[in-house]
């Protein structure tokens, strides 16, 4: 065999991708499919923050990230692989043996149809923990090194205007790993909030029986997700329009972008209540002062518009540069594990079939 053959057939033997790796991205897929269905059936109320949501959380965000690496040829997918799938069979076992945390869903599939779903996600997983660690085929499908390249230029994101940035899909993929990250992370400011309502640094009351609030402590604020999309689309831009027009003077600069975040921030909060909160079960701040019809207050507003100007000055042009400087494959397997998290997450907090 020529030189130029021998080229051609090593490349075709790492361009097909072994039947192996297929079994293993099926595994992985009907697992995941599995874990969606557990949280469809299950009531929130009832599903404990214990070694269920550890065991699901390790299979959605392993599992993502795996598919994902898997789908890039990338060789990390078989270290990946091999940590979710084993991790995840010990703990289902573990959770199975000691806690039976099962008998929920068996009283809403049966017993036997769960019993195979369980022999096919212990069985498949050593499965394929075996196949990435042992089987040549595995070697030799998943061969590319990691993607170190960072994800953007140097820089931050008051170097380029939003029209030149939304060309790039790594801004949208950046855009999609704040609303997540700070969906989460805005459940507990209000956790915190509450909590220094408690100490007297701020006027009001809070609910200490709201299960949501203080017991599922990883149920997604939406809305503070959606804040920082809001930030990145339209705050942002336009705090760069106004040091623009100042002539680069900060102080006026930070004053007016403060002002435009007040006015956006309790005007969506205005409306959010108009809408959602006509009865005042969500929040009442009638009892506060400088309210307007109970909806918006002026505490409220300010912590909200300073909280708001912190982040658009400082907090993402932070995260911004970071993300730029990561290497590109890291933050990709990254997205795609919070990608999976939150689907599940979603699929437990925001659907209830009772």
């Amino acid at each position: 065999m020529d030189a130029g053959r021998r080229v051609y057939w090593r490349h075709g033997q790492r361009s097909a991708v072994t039947f192996g790796v297929r079994l293993c991205q099926a595994y992985f897929v009907f697992a995941m499919l599995m874990a969606l269905v557990f949280g469809f059936l299950c009531d929130r109320e009832m599903f404990d923050y214990d070694v269920s949501m550890i065991r699901v959380l390790v299979l959605m965000a392993g599992g993502s990230v795996t598919l994902w690496l898997i789908s890039q040829r990338a060789r990390s997918a078989r270290i990946a692989g091999i940590v979710t799938s084993l991790l995840f069979v010990g703990l289902s076992v573990l959770d199975h043996a000691a806690f039976d945390a099962f008998g929920t869903l068996s009283s809403y599939i049966g017993d036997v149809a769960l019993r195979a779903i369980l022999v096919v996600e212990y069985v498949g997983g050593i499965g394929v923990a075996a196949y990435l660690a042992f089987a040549p085929g595995a070697r030799r499908s998943l061969y590319r090194p990691p993607d170190r390249a960072p994800s953007a230029h140097a820089g931050n994101s008051w170097d380029e205007p939003l029209r030149v940035r939304v060309r790039s899909w790594e801004f949208w993929r950046d855009l999609l790993i704040y609303f997540i990250v700070f969906s989460i992370v805005g459940h507990w400011a209000e956790m915190l909030f509450c909590q220094l309502i408690l100490a007297g640094v701020f006027m009001g009351g809070y609910d200490p029986t709201n299960t949501i609030l203080w017991s599922q402590w990883l149920f997604p604020f939406t809305a503070e997700g959606a804040a920082l999309v809001a930030i990145v689309l339209i705050l942002h831009p336009a705090a760069q329009w106004i040091l623009k027009k100042t002539g680069g003077r900060l102080l006026p600069a930070l004053l007016l972008s403060f002002l435009l975040n007040a006015f956006v921030c309790t005007a969506i909060d205005f409306t959010t209540g108009m809408v959602a909160n006509q009865n005042y079960e969500l929040w009442d701040y009638r009892d506060l002062p400088f309210n307007f019809m109970g909806q918006v207050c002026l505490q409220n507003s300010l912590v909200y518009s300073i909280a708001a100007t912190l982040i658009v000055w400082v907090v993402y042009p932070l995260m911004d540069t970071a993300l730029r400087r990561a290497p590109r494959g890291v933050v990709n397997a990254c997205a795609f594990g919070l990608i999976g998290t939150y689907l599940f997450l979603a699929m437990l907090n925001f659907i209830d079939v009772t």
